[in-house]
């Protein structure tokens, strides 16, 4: 060993022992524990825990004093950074070393002072330096006297830049930000420098990676011609209506760099489609009702144009069925589809036994403020055997409905809402001695609760009223029941509303209200605990409904899938009735329950 390498060798121990290494050996690691205080907002104290060098670092302690107050400084500076995104540019952080404890302590104690706000924006062309106007501020989420938060600037300069583009500038660039602060006044000052580009107009449209879609039916979904004002907006529409289609897995709508010989702007669209045909099995058992299961196959692109063709035929213990659906889309105008159906069912459940045959063409469309409608025509021929006696129903039916969904997921949604309502006058053909007209509404809420740990509430009220007919006028299967995993959870399969003898008979009006509380657990896995209530009457009013109101719940398990949660709940009655009603009911099923 050379006399470099042993001088070397000394100076590490040295400094080894500098840093917690003693006359008796390795010194014991201080595993501490971190604690914000002072920040009221939870989603600020949780970006400060994730940001933190001290919780980062936590499963690696350190083995000495020295080296723990060393790591606490790099957090204030870090936090400020937080701070500053937010629009608190004044914070001031303590650290207190709490070391006396059973387990040592480091706290970080915050005082966020008051927030700097807006004062001056201004919008500069970055070429001429000339002010493009004051823009409208209110609209871009720049007014005078909001929070100077860096994410509503950011947020802002995505908004002016659509805005431009919206305006027939295809290429706007904000080349420049200055964010100046002025303690003095506890406001900022931002200045954006923009090149809003060259106005032009929309140039021929292309396509790529088309195989078995034909070019026309693309075109048809361009909501502009050539020789229109580029705009943005209808560039995006564009995008919207190509994934609506459902038969794309990539799309890009791009604007040519160059204009073409008539100053014109091209568009080029790239797609990757999608395989046209695909198959899916489904199942699930419930206690009340036992095993069923569903196969179905479909092809999306059936003649090149989005037409959908699609077989789906279930079986269950007290039942088979199977439907037959093709859905041709853009007609007469685009975005409006006309689907028909062709279904078949047999049934013997608790309340009736049903032959049934039947056919739907239906219209639909989206409607301006984001509702959908639709519009069809039906008839439905069924054999039915009821508690009182069994008859033939020859019905032709016109369904009319709206929807508006504004949820964020439509398999497993955390914020949002849908409504939805409907109407269908049935009558008896060919001689209408029967008449009755089905009615529905519903509404559904999801609401984030906390992010740490992830639980959502969501909520749902449901209302439907047949009137037209007495109750025992009405084919069986066309009236309301209620009870079991898809409606009121605790009580077996359409036992809830009037019974003879156990049988039950079914009413005119139903009422529905659940609610969930949904805590997901890591990736894969969430709890639920949940309230349904509900009732069916033999009116089509609620007279009699409050004597008669049924609550049940329990608590649920949630393994997440790409193509849904798959969940398992356990109900108990909270009104059993002895001789009708098990202690608890168990459902097994794939997708949330509303």
């Amino acid at each position: 060993m050379t006399l470099m390498q042993s001088f070397r060798n000394v100076w590490i121990w040295v400094l080894l022992a500098a840093f917690g290494l003693g006359g008796d050996g390795l010194a014991e690691e201080i595993r501490y524990r971190v604690r914000i205080e002072g920040v009221p907002d939870r989603d600020m104290r949780r970006e400060l825990e994730q940001v933190s060098v001290m919780r980062a670092l936590a499963d690696r302690p350190p083995v000495s004093e020295v080296q723990l107050r060393r790591r606490a400084r790099r957090d204030p500076s870090v936090f400020q950074d937080v701070f500053r995104s937010r629009g608190f540019y004044n914070a001031a952080v303590e650290t207190v070393f709490e070391l006396d404890r059973r387990r040592p302590r480091v706290l970080y104690v915050i005082d966020l002072g008051e927030p700097y706000v807006l004062r001056h924006v201004r919008f500069v062309d970055a070429v001429s330096g000339e002010s493009l106007g004051r823009q409208d501020r209110d609209e871009l989420g720049l007014g005078k006297g909001r929070p100077a938060e860096a994410g509503r600037i950011l947020d802002a300069q995505e908004r002016l830049l659509m805005r431009l583009r919206s305006e027939g500038r295809p290429f706007p660039e904000v080349v420049d930000r200055e964010v100046l602060v002025v303690h003095a006044a506890r406001a900022v000052d931002v200045t954006f420098y923009v090149r809003p580009g060259e106005v032009m107009d929309f140039g021929a449209v292309s396509f790529a990676g088309l195989d078995r879609t034909e070019p026309s039916f693309m075109n048809r979904k361009i909501p502009w011609d050539a020789g229109d004002r580029y705009d943005g907006e209808l560039v995006r529409k564009a995008r919207r209506r190509f994934l609506d289609a459902d038969l794309f897995s990539m799309i890009r709508v791009l604007t040519v760099d160059e204009p073409d010989d008539a100053g014109r702007l091209p568009i080029r669209v790239e797609v990757t489609e999608r395989k046209p045909r695909s198959v899916s099995l489904a199942g699930g058992y419930r206690n009340d009702q036992g095993w069923w299961g569903l196969a179905g196959w479909e092809h999306r692109n059936l003649l090149r144009r989005g037409e959908r063709l699609s077989l789906e035929y279930g079986i269950s213990e007290e039942g088979f069925g199977g439907e037959l659906l093709f859905r041709r889309p853009d007609v007469r105008q685009v975005d409006q589809s006309l689907t028909f159906r062709v279904r078949q069912d047999v049934e013997d459940t608790r309340a009736y036994e049903s032959e049934r045959v039947g056919v739907l063409a239906v219209f639909d469309r989206p409607l301006s403020g984001g509702w959908h409608g639709d519009l069809g025509l039906g008839y439905r021929y069924s054999s039915v055997v009821d508690a009182l006696e069994s008859r033939d129903f020859s019905l032709a039916y016109l369904p009319v409905g709206l929807s508006l969904d504004r949820s964020d997921e439509p398999l497993d949604p955390r914020r949002g809402y849908r409504l939805s309502l409907g109407a269908a006058p049935y009558v008896d053909v060919p001689d209408g001695e029967l008449f009755f007209v089905k009615s529905r509404v519903s509404a559904t809420l999801y609401q984030p609760l906390t992010r740490s740990p992830e639980i959502d509430w969501a909520g749902r009220a449901s209302l439907a009223v047949i009137a037209g007919e007495a109750r025992n006028a009405l084919p069986a299967d066309e009236r309301y029941f209620t009870g079991g995993g898809g409606s009121l959870r605790g009580y077996p399969y359409q036992t809830v509303g009037p019974l003879e003898d156990g049988t039950p008979l079914g009413g005119r009006s139903v009422i529905l209200l659940s609610q969930e509380l949904r805590w997901r657990l890591g990736r894969f896995f969430g709890l639920t605990a949940f309230l349904d209530g509900g009732t069916v009457t033999e009116e089509a009013w609620f007279d009699e409904a409050v004597d008669d109101f049924r609550w049940g719940t329990g608590v649920g398990v949630r393994y997440f899938t790409p193509v849904g949660p798959l969940r398992l709940d356990v109900a108990v009655p909270l009104n059993r009735r002895p001789e009708i009603d098990d202690p608890w009911q168990f459902y097994i099923s794939l997708g949330q329950a509303f």
